[in-house]
């Protein structure tokens, strides 16, 4: 969001560029989210795991797993960035995920200069997801929050520098952003191996071993997939978008930060109801941990639509905020975007409590199939299907994948929901 509103408000002279600036933006978001599904699988994991031992009394192996989770999740960083700086242009000349997207011209140029930079964000990142998930697991949530705040703040003031006062354009962005991931590392390195009041973590576990990355991986390696697949899936949907134009695809990136607005709150509840059902199993407490699920899917609910409710009528003055303009097309587009999209986040909420269910009770099996479904199933394909009814050039379709694919998936999730027995999944 930060990012959107001052690149928004470069000065480029034509809104043409400001339009394929935002494109770059709405491009890096999926392919982005797709790597990113190693470090929430391991969130998922660190969440599942730590939760259920702490729960079961076994605080030795709790640490343990916490340790060796923080190793895999810089091992993985190294890893993606290893491969964004492969894909781009500095060895090839452009950016080979933007160009696969179908990004050209001055939004292919300004996405291979915007992946560059952040590419290497990822081990802070990594680093970030696993030690909130531990935080979480064991009910400390406040100081993860303290510190994403601080590094929202360091972003706005640097952005607005970077961009707004030295005209250093997109790079300025993705700059503030990279440092504003950075910022608080040394407080969550002396948070893990120093706190006195927390779960802490050890440099003689660090060292993984077969054993236990084949115990990590049952709890990992689906939510991961699950990740990945939705992302990827995000990713082809991008393209389609981008077919429509640089206009297009900018109004769906505003429409798409503004749901996010709605919607990080809720996965917020379903990650920290993930962990109450965690501590509730290992605790051999099943029908607290059923009640957790209970009050964390009403509340998600009942946020959301008062949420939509309020955001509705006002959507176009945000819009017009993140775009600094109420004169271009892509702000029309925004609108009804926007509309629909908002329309479906009640049905989210649901989603994403089932998602935490599945997580804390040890089944992101569960989670892979319903992510599998709702997008591979059933999504892109009813994209494409409206792709061959609607006439060439409207986009609408797009919408109406997307409201029909969220309502069914809730009966699949509710299906799923059936076959958990509340029973500890970890090895004591």
């Amino acid at each position: 969001m930060v990012d959107a509103i001052f690149v928004a408000r470069m000065d480029v002279g034509s809104q043409a560029t400001l339009d394929a600036a935002l494109a770059a933006l709405n491009i890096h978001w999926p392919v982005f989210n797709f790597f990113m599904a190693l470090a929430a699988g391991l969130g998922i994991a660190t969440v599942a795991m730590v939760s259920q031992y702490v729960g079961a009394g076994r605080k030795d192996l709790a640490s343990s797993y916490a340790s060796k989770l923080i190793t895999l999740s810089i091992v993985f960083a190294v890893i993606v960035m290893a491969i964004f700086m492969v894909t781009s242009d500095v060895f090839l000349g452009f950016n080979l995920f933007a160009y696969l997207m179908g990004a050209r011209g001055e939004a292919l140029g300004f996405a291979g200069e915007y992946f560059r930079i952040r590419s290497f964000e990822f081990i802070f990142v990594f680093i970030f997801m696993v030690y909130q998930a531990i935080r979480q697991a064991t009910g400390e949530t406040l100081y993860p929050v303290i510190l994403n705040m601080g590094g929202i703040f360091i972003n706005i003031i640097l952005t607005w520098l970077f961009v707004s006062q030295l005209k250093m354009g997109i790079a300025g962005a993705a700059y503030a952003t990279l440092i504003a991931h950075a910022a608080p590392m040394p407080l969550i390195i002396y948070d893990l191996f120093m706190s006195k009041h927390h779960l802490r973590i050890s440099l003689s576990n660090m060292m993984i071993d077969k054993d236990t990355l084949k115990e990590m991986s049952r709890f990992a390696v689906p939510a991961s997939v699950g990740q990945a697949v939705s992302s990827l899936g995000f990713v082809i949907i991008q393209s389609i978008i981008l077919r429509y134009g640089d206009m297009v695809s900018a109004g769906f990136s505003v429409g798409n930060r503004i749901s996010s607005l709605l919607l990080n709150p809720v996965v917020a509840i379903s990650t920290i109801s993930a962990a109450f059902i965690g501590l509730n199993i290992g605790h051999g407490q099943p029908e607290r941990a059923k009640k957790a699920y209970e009050v964390s899917r009403n509340l998600s609910f009942v946020l959301m639509a008062v949420g939509v409710a309020l955001i509705i009528p006002f959507r176009y003055p945000i819009i017009e905020l993140i775009l600094g303009t109420n004169a271009s097309e892509s702000y029309q587009i925004a609108g009804v975007y926007t509309l629909w999209l908002l329309l479906t986040q009640p049905l989210m909420a649901l989603f994403q409590s089932y998602i935490g269910l599945f997580n804390g009770s040890g089944h992101s099996n569960y989670t892979l199939k319903m992510s599998l479904l709702r997008l591979w199933g059933m999504r892109i394909p009813m994209i494409f299907i409206f792709m061959l009814i609607l006439s060439p050039g409207d986009y609408r379709g797009v919408f109406y994948a997307m409201m029909i694919s969220n309502f069914i998936i809730l009966f699949y999730g509710h299906y799923l929901k059936k076959g958990i027995k509340y029973e500890l999944q970890v090895r004591l």
